[in-house]
C-alpha cells in the first residue's frame, strides 16, 4: 500500500514538473508575442488564435516531456497534465491580471488543454509504434 502511494506521488510530481515547464514555455511565448504586438499591427481577432497556438505548443512540450519521463499510460497522464496545466495557467494569469474572473473561458481553456493533450499523446503513441 505504501509503495502504491509513493508511486502515485512520484507520477504526480513528474506531471507537475512537466506542467511547470510548460507554463514557463507559455509565459515566454506570451512575452515574445507581446513584443511582436508592440511592433506589428495585428487584428484583434488574431490575438486569441495566437494565444491558443502558444497554449497548444506548451501542451505539446508537456506531453513530450511526460513521454520521456513515464512508462505507459501516456494518454491518461496527458489528460491529468492538461487539467493541471489549465489550472496553473488560470492561476498565474489571474495573478498577473490582478483579478480572478469566472466565466465560460475557464471551461474552454480546460477542454482545450485536455483535447490538445490527448491528441498529442495519441500522435506520440502512433509515432513511437512506427519506429
Amino acid at each position: 500500500m505504501e509503495n502504491i502511494k509513493q508511486n502515485v506521488l512520484k507520477k504526480f510530481l513528474a506531471i507537475l514538473k512537466c506542467c511547470l515547464i510548460g507554463l514557463i514555455v507559455t509565459l515566454l511565448g506570451v512575452v515574445v508575442f507581446a513584443l511582436i504586438l508592440k511592433f506589428a499591427d495585428l487584428p484583434s481577432k488574431a490575438i486569441g488564435y495566437i494565444n491558443d497556438i502558444i497554449k497548444a505548443l506548451s501542451i505539446f512540450v508537456i506531453v513530450f516531456l511526460l513521454n520521456k519521463k513515464m512508462d505507459g499510460k501516456l494518454i491518461i497522464n496527458s489528460i491529468f497534465a492538461g487539467i493541471i496545466y489549465a489550472v496553473l495557467a488560470l492561476a498565474v494569469f489571474s495573478i498577473l491580471n490582478g483579478a480572478f474572473n469566472i466565466n465560460m473561458s475557464i471551461l474552454y481553456d480546460l477542454l482545450f488543454s485536455i483535447i490538445v493533450a490527448m491528441i498529442v499523446a495519441v500522435m506520440i503513441n502512433l509515432m513511437s509504434r512506427k519506429n
